[in-house]
């Protein structure tokens, strides 16, 4: 009995490696599972975002108004002296 005692305690840092390796394995998994899922609210976010540009640009709050470039600016420049 005295033997596989002794057997078993030899058996003990194997064990406790093998418990640490499963825990390193599982934090990896666990990272990975948090980078998808951050990446997957980027590309949400990312896809929101160009549908709503794609709205306001569609909306025609931002045409511009077509002007004869020929022209040139009326007014001094800026200044609002007469002088």
């Amino acid at each position: 009995m005295i033997t596989e005692l002794l057997a078993a305690l030899k058996a003990v840092p194997k064990i406790l490696e093998a418990i640490e390796r499963l825990g390193d394995c599982m934090t990896v998994q666990m990272a990975q599972s948090r980078k998808e899922d951050k990446n997957e609210r980027v590309d949400d976010l990312i896809a929101a975002a160009r549908v709503r540009r794609k709205l306001r640009l569609s909306g025609g709050e931002t045409q511009r108004i077509p002007r004869d470039s020929r022209k040139k600016p009326s007014g001094d420049g800026g200044s609002n002296s007469n002088t």
